[in-house]
């Protein structure tokens, strides 16, 4: 099982700008000296939910303070960008970390953030779509057209070409069973999980990429999917279980003022219909909820690593863990608990991969 961190630049209230992305910047480094796979991060814009409104500029920042870890997104929103420019820039951070990026994609879903961009939520699909038609053919072909219905591409070639021949193509699904089929239908990666609330249906997501997977006939391993699950680890499980809760009840606050897909009471976007019980599953959205959910991995590392046998019986592969949410935990505090998964828990969890492996 591989392991990264998840950032997603939360900026609590009296953080300053410089002092999210100096954060930032610090957990990466910290990921790579500890042993840590990958580091992902997240696209946001117009608010201090999430700070990284570029990730080409945050992972070309991560690329040169770091010599391994992988870097991933999860992720940019195509539909807020020209795919011709985010091809470059993709191409660009590739180059400049030495092939290790990993280029993730999701169609958005605040609708503040749409409403920013004049973009109507109800394109977010095709645009979504098109826009990563025209990244992989500008990224895997020394030339490249497209007419399409957002975006035309003319006879364009990429420089400078990526270190990467094919890039790794990621695509952040959830819960719409026809998202499953297409990213099965067009061979991509996937990302399962959302920053704001750890699914108790997140096994739901590993099973509908198996089965788009099988009805193709295609391999059902999950060496290409990852899982986001939020985490803090500390030898005592009263600290554990307490300290997060105050970073963690900003960062809900943040989420049920910022995020949601549509207003309340107003029209689901039909692109969004499998999201219009939005208000109902998030209005009552509790620290405590979230902690005993048997997918968070907050506890000791005794606790922690017991839930990660069960994870590890579901099937997954990899997982992206979210240790500093809200980003109000003291930096001493962060970095314990990325030492303390590293250094305890990830060793455990090998231990049990190849116990499974020779039963």
């Amino acid at each position: 099982m591989k392991f990264g961190i998840f950032l997603l630049g939360d900026k609590p209230p009296g953080v300053g700008d410089r002092e999210v992305f100096a954060n930032l910047l610090e957990e990466a480094r910290w990921a790579e000296d500890l042993g840590f796979d990958a580091v992902w991060l997240a696209e946001h814009h117009f608010s201090p939910y999430g700070m990284i409104s570029s990730l080409p500029v945050a992972a070309a920042a991560i690329a040169a303070a770091t010599e391994r870890i992988r870097i991933g997104t999860a992720c940019m929103v195509p539909a807020f960008h020209n795919p011709i420019h985010l091809a470059e820039q993709i191409a660009m951070v590739d180059v400049l970390s030495g092939g290790r990026f990993e280029a993730g994609f999701g169609r958005g879903y605040q609708a503040h953030e749409f409403r920013g961009f004049g973009i109507p939520m109800e394109e977010s699909t095709a645009r979504f779509r098109e826009a990563i038609a025209i990244i992989e053919g500008l990224l895997a072909n020394e030339r490249f057209s497209y007419d399409g219905q957002f975006w035309k591409v003319d006879d364009v070639a990429l420089h400078p070409r990526p270190v990467q021949r094919p890039m790794p193509i990621y695509c952040t699904v959830m819960k719409t069973p026809s998202s499953f089929e297409w990213i099965a239908e067009k061979g991509y990666r996937a990302l399962i999980g959302n920053p704001y609330q750890v699914d108790p249906e997140l096994s739901a997501g590993l099973r509908l990429f198996i089965e788009s997977h099988e009805r193709r006939g295609l391999p059902t391993g999950t060496e290409s999917v990852w899982g986001l699950l939020n985490s803090f680890v500390h030898e005592d499980e009263a600290f554990a279980r307490d300290y997060p809760k105050r970073s963690t009840d900003l960062s809900i606050d943040a989420h049920k003022k910022y995020s949601s897909p549509f207003e309340r009471g107003g029209a689901v976007p039909e692109d969004y219909r499998k999201y219009s019980d939005w208000f109902d599953a998030h209005d009552d959205q509790q620290y405590e909820t979230i902690l005993n959910l048997d997918l968070t991995l907050i506890g000791s590392p005794a606790t922690v690593i017991a839930k990660l046998r069960r994870v590890v019986e579901m099937g997954w592969s990899n997982l992206m863990l979210r240790m500093s949410r809200g980003g109000a935990m003291e930096r001493k505090h962060v970095f314990r608990s990325m030492e303390t998964f590293a250094r305890e828990v990830i060793p455990a969890v090998q231990e049990m991969e190849l116990q499974r492996c020779s039963a």
